[in-house]
């Protein structure tokens, strides 16, 4: 966006009556100053007369999966808290009696004790380093960009003969090329976005089935892995996709569209 000087002028005329024109206001108020500062990147989508037709933005983002101690019920972690404590107390009648409670008590005593183990490794290595307060340790990290805003501007009058929604198109043939260029310089593995809708819930499952269905995100629970969530998009619901399907799910739907979205 602040690539050109002019577009300062060009974004005043943008509306948008979602969350009451706030994302409007955000790209009057705010989108020049943390795109001339590399916070966010802003994305002007204009017509043939350099009108605005919609903006997105992308950022820079992390996702990742939980440790699986974080993923133990709260019997286990209790049984694994008790276990470290024997552990590093080196009293292996205690340990030995422990595994034979645990035997019988849950269906992987092994797999909890090596829990406890990296449990251990991770507390001595947060006390080697002194790094502990500042690091948040997972069991595994994923790059990702953030499209962190996707609205269209409802001043606009769209031409009669366009017939393809216009956020469907400009997903896939404006948004789509561009994460697919910036990947194709640096290493990122998931695309994700929170719906933004803070109206009624029908409305935000009803936006979310749209982004799944035309846009082919899903939920990370499916492959058990955390969004890091801003307060900014408190109420919306986070999707993701990964970056290397995104050239056969581009093929795949405008095949399956191609009888509505013409």
């Amino acid at each position: 966006m602040t690539s050109n000087q002019k577009n300062k002028d060009v974004i005043r005329e943008f509306y948008s009556q979602r969350n009451n024109n706030t994302l409007g206001e955000y790209l009057r108020n705010k989108a020049w100053d943390e795109d001339l500062d590399g916070e966010t990147r802003i994305y002007l989508v204009k017509d043939s007369i350099g009108c605005v037709v919609l903006f997105f933005s992308l950022k820079c983002g992390l996702l990742f999966r939980k440790n699986q101690y974080d993923k133990l019920e709260e019997d286990e972690r209790s049984f694994v808290d008790m276990l470290v404590k024997a552990k590093q107390e080196d009293d292996q009648e205690t340990i030995n009696n422990y595994y034979e409670y645990g035997s019988a008590e849950f269906s992987d005593i092994d797999r909890l004790f090596k829990i406890a183990d990296k449990r251990i490794d991770s507390k001595n290595e947060t006390r080697e380093l002194g790094d502990g307060q500042y690091t948040l340790k997972v069991e595994e990290c994923f790059s990702g960009i953030e499209l962190r805003h996707f609205c269209k501007n409802e001043a606009y009058s769209y031409p009669d003969e366009f017939k393809t929604p216009i956020g469907f198109g400009i997903f896939w043939e404006v948004i789509v090329r561009e994460v697919l260029k910036i990947t194709s310089k640096i290493g990122c593995k998931y695309l994700y976005l929170f719906a933004a809708d803070k109206t009624e819930n029908s409305d935000i499952k009803k936006l979310v089935r749209y982004y799944k269905s035309a846009l082919k995100f899903y939920e990370c629970e499916e492959d058990d892995i955390i969004i890091i969530k801003p307060e900014y998009d408190d109420n919306c619901y986070g999707l993701i996709q990964e970056i290397s399907k995104l050239p056969g799910n581009y093929e795949a739907v405008w095949q399956e569209f191609s009888d509505v979205y013409i």
